[in-house]
């Protein structure tokens, strides 16, 4: 069986081990479907994606593949249908596996489907000033809807047929103090000098925030009901971006969603952009990975790219969301104290990795 995860591993650690041993415990392959250099938190990756993709390909990945970061920093609906869109159109995935607190697929999948047939409820909920997940606990009122795995889950399962494996998380918990199992806690140890923040570009966050309109701003994915006018407003007293959360948040929008939307408004990702990749990067992979990739060939329902020659040949959308990526690689190369260069994307050759 070829199982598809999708991830982060912001940065890996023995969770995201131990799920991918269970799922190989009676062998098959593992294809993940990793952020890029941007991620769902509305920051920047600890480590570069290529930094991150070896990693999983030496702990069990045999093959990973680039969730672009116009899709790695949307909602958790967003991200999942751009991931499951990936995996799918490997043509190779039997199923997607995901670590969560509830590990009985069966109740997860009710759980999805009772989400989208009480849609209008939700609906009504969130013209009450409230946010998208606390619209959704209020009409459904699922304890399961307390956890945020569980949460990503449920998007998993509304967004693809792939047979599901839930694998029930380890540790402590979601943002604990686990210092093995949680990243967020992983991340707060991590020496500043090695690690990317998006501090580091702090004032030209601002700066960029400032040569930009309300108009601008509404044509940001996730804003609405006018917040564009309450974002420029703040931009032109915000001191840093900590301030700038606060001064946007309402009881409607989570901090995360507020630091989506500004990241990518920093990054100039609009709603115009296609809601779901047009190419499969490849990053890296071990000798299992490279057979599958050899199947990929055959079965791939979009281009293949290994490299930034591919995409010139390919040409239109394909190249230009190439180029698209390779500049948000740039400036995430801005984000540690010492820089590094421009041309990272165009220059990097495939990881490759020896059976482990």
């Amino acid at each position: 069986m070829i199982t598809g995860i999708i991830c982060e591993f912001n940065p890996f650690h023995k969770g995201h081990k131990y799920l991918i041993d269970t799922v190989k415990k009676d062998g098959g392959a593992v294809v993940c479907v990793m952020s890029s250099s941007f991620v769902q938190r509305g920051e920047c990756a600890v480590f570069s994606k290529f930094d991150r993709a070896k990693t999983a390909l030496e702990n069990g990945a045999d093959l990973v593949i680039e969730l672009p970061s116009e899709y790695s920093t949307l909602s958790a609906q967003g991200f999942a249908r751009a991931g499951c869109a990936l995996l799918e159109a490997t043509g190779i995935c039997d199923s997607i596996a995901f670590g969560c607190e509830c590990a009985d697929a069966d109740e997860l999948i009710m759980l999805s489907n009772e989400i989208k047939e009480r849609d209008g409820e939700i609906k009504i909920e969130l013209e009450k000033g409230v946010s998208y997940p606390k619209a959704r606990q209020n009409v459904i009122a699922s304890p399961l809807l307390e956890e945020p795995n569980n949460i990503l889950a449920v998007e998993y399962l509304s967004n693809t047929d792939l047979k599901p494996i839930a694998v029930k998380r380890i540790g402590k918990g979601h943002d604990s103090d686990d210092s093995e199992y949680s990243a967020s806690e992983i991340r707060k140890t991590l020496p500043k000098d090695k690690a990317a923040s998006i501090y580091n570009i702090e004032k030209a966050i601002l700066f960029k925030l400032r040569t930009m309109s309300a108009e601008d701003f509404s044509r940001i994915d996730d804003v609405s009901e006018g917040l564009e006018n309450r974002i420029y407003e703040a931009v032109q007293k915000a001191e840093g971006l900590d301030s700038l959360y606060s001064m946007i948040k309402t009881k409607r929008y989570t901090h995360s969603r507020i630091r989506r939307i500004v990241l990518r408004a920093f990054l100039g990702i609009n709603s115009s952009l296609p809601k779901t990749p047009s190419y499969i990067r490849i990053l890296g992979f071990t000798p299992k990975g490279k057979e599958l990739l050899g199947k990929m060939k055959k079965s791939a329902m979009l281009p293949l790219i290994t490299k930034y020659a591919q995409a010139k040949s390919e040409g239109g959308e394909v190249l230009a969301a190439f180029e698209r990526e390779s500049r948000y690689t740039d400036v995430f190369n801005l984000c540690f104290q010492t820089p590094k260069p421009c041309g990272e994307d165009m220059k990097r050759k495939i990881i490759t990795v020896n059976d482990r």
